[in-house]
């Protein structure tokens, strides 16, 4: 029976610890014996050479051989001495044995020297045989002793917690199980504990008991609890479930317009003018797909509501309309165009909601085909911009407040490309208009504003960069420095209008007889020009000097004051680069040294200055 097996368990354990503990008694019993007994064995060499060596030692001396065998006697009487034998120096041996002590296995063996009772010489050793017999002797009688008296006090205490067990635990515990075995939630529990009384604690079982009916009454409660919330969860799983269906497929939705507002913008960031056109007609297909609509139109405007530029997609069958709104005016629609002004966006579910006064976009809806329209007003900067749109075809469609607002997203973003092409469109206007300034810029800064030739600044860049290459490149180089013959005079005969015109006369006459396009004629002075001839030796450049001076000649200028003749000369002075390498200030003083020799031998003369070291190239 369960009872008895519990019993049995109980006690053994309470005997088994019991023995465990009279066993580790007996055992420090034991070790107390051996310890005393072990003690004592080894007092026994102090023992005998404190009591009997001097008298022994004495004997030894005098030969006195009855003395030394009463001597060896009367120590091997001692308790523990199993034998004892005396060797003197002499190389006699005595030696008395003690049979009632054990064999050599529990023996122990000690050297005692023998001294002259007169002196320190030593005459003899004593050795003895400590037998271990006695300690044992007495661990034996100890511990039967010891554990015959834990014997009787073991089977005694053992009965008596047998009869307790049983009386005081066991027996109350099996009615309890018997209870707790036909127990079945929600009945009602019969006393656990006859005698005593419901809620009274007088021990651990009278607890155990209420605790048990305690737990039975919050299994009860549980199991009601548990009842009503299963029947509240199977009323709202399938709620639950459809919710789900329905935050899946509007996150699944809402991650797809994400990815569509991100692809939408990626593509129009940094994206050249001419490549705007197709990527918002791309982006009109994205939108259309994704809101599943048949047409999808994006509309920009210029100033007052005109329409600029439309993009158009359509579904499959579905032809394209909005094109017709090129060029016209927003402003037309009356009714359309109040409503995107006031709210907005303008939508229509079905054409029968359109009140009266929308005659005309009844008419134009009708025309088209269109059963649903929505309308997004475009803004930037507080003016419209533009307009963006879808239609539905072949049914009415009701646009939900979802809708709208990817419908507003998506304006928002799509208002990026409008304004985008309009900033782009700008941005090329203002370059091209740049382009011109500079260009201006460039012809004023390098030119002369009388002659219309280089000026002093454009020719002294070139001749640096001229004067580098030839050196680097060992091409040959050459300039001109020309000055008019007594324009002064020329000024105060004819005046200064006449002076100018006179200018520009010879600058023309001069540029157009320069063959090569990298042959550069600039004005110097007032009345000084200066030509830049690179590839040009000395010979070659005085050639074209003289050319360009009877051109000049030719072209007959009345000069009423000139000494060179009746008409405006000139006179030239031409220098060329030669070894060593010179700079460009070099040549320009080596030009201006010709021009005035050729001045001093009386003017309309070219002069070459230095030697011609240069090597020949082809002017």
């Amino acid at each position: 029976m369960p009872t008895r097996r519990l019993t049995r368990q109980l006690i053994w354990q309470l005997l088994l610890y019991t023995l465990l503990f009279g066993a580790v008694v007996t055992g420090l019993k034991a070790a107390l014996v051996w310890r005393n007994g072990q003690q004592q064995m080894d007092a026994i060499p102090a023992t005998v050479s404190r009591l009997y060596l001097p008298l022994l030692s004495q004997s030894a001396w005098d030969v006195d051989i009855p003395a030394i065998q009463l001597q060896l006697r009367l120590i091997a009487q001692i308790p523990g001495v199993q034998s004892v034998v005396l060797r003197t120096e002499l190389g006699q041996s005595l030696r008395y044995d003690n049979p009632e002590q054990g064999g050599p296995d529990n023996s122990g063996q000690y050297q005692l020297p023998l001294y002259s009772p007169h002196s320190m010489e030593a005459i003899g050793n004593l050795q003895l045989t400590v037998s271990r017999q006695h300690i044992y002797s007495a661990m034996r009688q100890e511990v039967a002793s010891a554990t015959l008296a834990f014997l009787l006090g073991f089977f005694g205490l053992a009965l008596l917690l047998w009869l307790l067990f049983n009386r005081r635990l066991v027996r109350p515990l099996q009615g309890m199980a018997e209870i707790v075995r036909n127990y079945q939630p929600g009945m009602q529990l019969p006393p656990l504990l006859p005698g005593q009384q419901h809620g009274q604690i007088d021990n651990e079982l009278s607890e155990l008991a209420l605790a048990f009916r305690s737990m039975s009454n919050n299994i009860s409660h549980y199991l009601q609890e548990r009842q009503r919330i299963e029947n509240e969860l199977a009323s709202h799983r399938d709620q639950l479930a459809g919710l789900v269906t329905a935050r899946t497929r509007e996150l699944k939705q809402l991650l797809s317009f994400q990815q569509l507002i991100a692809g939408i913008s990626t593509r129009f960031i940094n994206i050249p003018l001419h490549d705007i056109d197709q990527a918002t007609q791309m982006a009109l297909g994205e939108i259309g797909h994704f809101m599943q609509v048949e047409r999808c139109y994006l509309i920009s405007f210029a100033d007052d509501w005109l329409v600029n530029t439309v993009h158009e997609w359509c579904a499959s069958g579905i032809p394209p309309t909005t094109h017709a709104l090129q060029g016209q005016s927003m402003l037309q629609r009356s009714w359309a165009c109040q409503q995107l002004q006031e709210h907005g966006l303008l939508s229509v579910d079905t054409l029968a909601a359109l009140p009266e006064q929308a005659v005309l976009e009844r008419q134009e809806l009708e025309e088209h085909g269109v059963q649903s329209l929505f309308m997004l007003r475009i803004d930037h900067m507080g003016r419209p911009v533009g307009l963006f749109g879808c239609d539905m075809v072949s049914h009415p469609r009701q646009w939900l407040g979802k809708e709208q607002q990817q419908a507003r997203l998506l304006g928002e973003t799509l208002a990026n490309t409008i304004i985008r092409r309009q900033q782009l469109q700008a941005l090329g206007l203002a370059q091209q208009q740049l382009h011109a300034a500079n260009a201006d810029l460039a012809r004023m800064a390098f030119s002369d504003g009388l002659t219309g030739i280089a000026n002093r600044r454009h020719f002294d860049e070139q001749l640096a960069l001229c004067v580098r290459e030839a050196r680097d490149q060992g091409k040959a180089l050459s300039v001109l420095q020309i000055d008019i013959d007594f324009f002064k005079q020329f000024n105060d005969s004819y005046g200064h209008l006449a002076g100018d015109q006179c200018l520009r006369q010879v600058a023309l006459c001069i540029q157009s007889q320069l063959p090569a396009a990298t042959d550069l004629v600039a004005r110097v002075g007032g009345e000084e020009f200066a030509v830049l001839l690179p590839g040009y030796q000395a010979t070659a450049a005085a050639t074209l000097a003289e050319a360009i001076r009877q051109a000049v000649w030719q072209l007959a200028i009345a000069h009423g004051r000139s000494s060179a003749g009746d008409r405006v000369t000139i006179s030239i002075g031409v220098a060329s680069l030669h070894g060593p390498p010179q700079s460009e200030h070099q040549l320009m003083r080596d030009a201006d040294k010709a021009l005035y020799l050729a001045k001093h031998r009386g003017r309309n003369r070219v002069e070459t200055a230095g030697a011609h070291a240069a090597t020949p190239h082809s002017g």
